[in-house]
């Protein structure tokens, strides 16, 4: 690679964190959950980091990844403005072919170095040309390569487990699907012995049987699946009872052949990974199947059992002979640890899948830079934000929540915390004395405190939207529409095909929104929701500018706004905030210091690079943060000492 060979550092691991809060991170490491976390914090720097804003995933891993902000990079949301269209149309985010900035991987590649991305995050599609990559696309169902979703066959007195409280929306949180059928409802039935043929399992009571019908391609996002099309799959199984207690086992099928078993479970049972063909647009997809029998009664009225995110063999990874490699050496992949399940199936059985996907992204990540050259290992878990979507909401007491409750949420914040510390120190196993460790990330997230504004409503309330009878906009009629997370547009005429504002009356109108969202008060608290209002123009102090930032911008206090999102990125509230976490440690950094002065998301890439002795990636925006390093001078050592 062509760096400087007297650099601080001669390797780099990135470990990201989706939606950890640097303030969440210092009370898992205060109150003894994160070991991990707390050697790397107190051997290194830490700081809270000023993310982007909206504080959000697309927005703000492009940021850290490239050092500029988005007004330059044009990630701007999970949903941007789709210019030269109706104001309600817009352009999906999850894709690097809107970054209009150079990733630092890229920038390592073209100096002759070489990249490994374990899952980053809003990496897909893939840039990387010498390096290795191994998925990167988006949360939970937000992926291009599953052959299907969770399944959760469901029979009897079955019922599911959501937390309470308000749901953040898909636009905020994409990582599960709402409006879908979360389960899969079977009908459990006396076995019809002339259908059946081979040995089958000996029972103390009268066989069951049920059908278990895999459908390729369901519950992903329609406009990120595979194909468009999938064949369904039946397995058949029986339910049994070993002893005089009642049906205790279930043993499935490929087909009704009794020596053609894929799995024999008793309750809270794992199968074994098992690699079987399903048919996608026609053609065969390779992909790993495995089952939990989640809930079964003695008497069968009660029936249960969850089959995970089936994931492909192949054709996930660049170059695409990794996928064989992984599948060889290391075992099946898993993208998607059933996040959006949660609610649903119980949260044991959430949690050993989170375990599971956390090792196999530690095993892949080791396995791969023990096997390759690198310079740059870069992995990702979004495992923090599926726990602030979830569980964060009602950790804290603010919540008003029970305390049963609260107990499950804080449960729930611990498991996941220690499960991405286990694998980060897995990962740091990598690290030598040359080596700088980051561990950072996008955006934080906090709990609820009232139910989230609803700006479409607030629009409507106050004139800006009119509606027709059906529900439909009233173009005629509507002046201002709310695009993506944060940003209203003005229906502009000459701008909007369906405009109604005059040029003229442009800059009138923008007050008159403003106005009227810093006199919105909350009708159930009485309050003022908005914490800031800004037009286009002033929205760059928000590190936006261009034709994608709405006519106005628009920010809320936190205790109106779900996990994250339409908060500042310099909240802190309640056990959480919104500022990402920065901690960095290893070669060429100060030991055991926190940091005083800011440090901002778009400061990563400029401050790896530096510490590599590489140059400094295109449109870069950021800074190095000098204060961070051992030796923020080391290049004008370096020459003096040669001199």
């Amino acid at each position: 690679m062509k760096r400087s060979r007297l650099a601080p550092a001669k390797r780099a691991i990135i470990i990201g964190m989706d939606g950890a809060s640097m303030e969440l991170v210092n009370n898992m490491i205060a109150w003894g959950h994160t070991p991990n976390m707390e050697k790397l914090r107190n051997s290194g720097v830490y700081r809270s980091m000023l993310g982007v804003f909206p504080t959000l995933t697309p927005p703000g891993w492009t940021a850290l990844s490239t050092g500029s902000w988005p007004g330059t990079h044009q990630v701007m949301d999970f949903n941007i403005r789709a210019l030269g269209k109706a104001l309600n149309k817009t352009v999906w985010g999850i894709n690097t072919g809107l970054c209009q900035s150079e990733y630092i991987w890229n920038l390592v590649e073209r100096v002759g170095g070489k990249p490994i991305l374990v899952k980053w995050e809003m990496s897909w599609p893939p840039t990387v040309k010498t390096g290795i990559q191994v998925e990167g696309t988006g949360p939970g169902v937000s992926n291009h390569h599953q052959i299907a979703g969770y399944h959760l066959f469901v029979s009897g007195k079955w019922a599911p487990r959501p937390i309470g409280g308000q749901r953040d929306p898909e636009t905020l949180d994409p990582s599960a699907l709402q409006k879908i059928k979360h389960i899969d409802s079977v009908n459990i039935v006396p076995v019809d012995l002339s259908k059946w043929q081979g040995e089958l399992p000996e029972s103390e009571k009268p066989l069951l049987e049920v059908e278990l019908t895999i459908q390729p391609l369901a519950r992903g996002r329609a406009d990120m699946n595979r194909g468009k099309t999938g064949k369904s799959k039946t397995y058949y199984a029986l339910i049994y009872a070993m002893g005089q207690g009642g049906y205790d086992r279930i043993r499935v099928f490929r087909n009704r052949v009794g020596d053609e078993v894929v799995a024999d479970l008793a309750v809270s049972d794992w199968s074994d990974w098992w690699l079987d063909a399903f048919v996608i647009d026609g053609s065969d997809v390779e992909g790993y199947v495995r089952m939990k029998l989640v809930t079964l009664t003695p008497n069968a009225d009660a029936f249960e059992l969850f089959v995970p995110q089936i994931w492909p063999r192949t054709d996930y990874t660049v170059p695409s002979e990794i996928a064989t490699d992984i599948d060889k050496n290391v075992g099946s992949f898993l993208q998607n640890p059933a996040r959006d399940a949660l609610g649903q199936v119980d949260d044991d059985t959430y949690f050993e899948l989170l375990d599971y996907h956390h090792q196999r992204l530690g095993d892949v990540a080791t396995y791969l830079a023990s096997e390759n050259d690198w310079d740059v290992l870069m992995m990702e878990t979004h495992a923090p934000d599926y726990a602030s979507h979830f569980f964060l909401s009602q950790a804290d007491e603010i919540s008003g929540a029970s305390a049963e409750t609260i107990h499950r949420c804080r449960e729930g914040l611990r498991r996941t915390y220690e499960s991405v510390d286990r694998m980060i120190g897995q990962i740091v196993e990598l690290a030598d004395e040359d080596t700088v460790v980051l561990i950072c990330a996008d955006h934080g997230g906090t709990p609820n405190q009232f139910r989230a504004v609803d700006i479409e409503k607030v629009l409507e309330e106050t004139g800006f939207i009119v509606n027709q009878k059906n529900g439909e906009i009233d173009w005629s009629k509507t002046r201002a529409l709310s695009v993506g997370l944060v940003h209203i547009f003005i229906n502009l005429v000459g701008r909007e095909p369906n405009g109604t504002v005059a040029p003229e009356d442009y800059e009138e109108t923008q007050r008159e929104i403003i106005a009227a969202l810093h006199a919105y008060t909350d009708p159930e608290t009485g309050r003022h929701p908005f914490s800031l209002a800004l037009t286009h123009e002033d929205a760059e102090m928000l590190n936006l500018h261009g034709d994608l930032v709405g006519d106005v911008v628009y920010a809320l206090c936190p205790e109106f706004d779900g996990a994250h999102g339409k908060q500042l990125p310099s909240v802190s509230f309640g056990i959480g905030g919104q500022h990402s976490t920065f901690i960095l440690s290893g070669a060429g950094v100060r030991k055991g210091f926190a940091l005083e002065r800011q440090v901002r998301v778009v400061d990563v890439a400029p401050t790896i690079c530096y510490l590599l002795g590489l140059p400094m990636p295109e449109n870069v925006e950021g800074g190095v943060v000098y204060e961070a390093l051992e030796d923020p001078n080391w290049h004008l050592t370096r020459l003096a000492e040669l001199e």
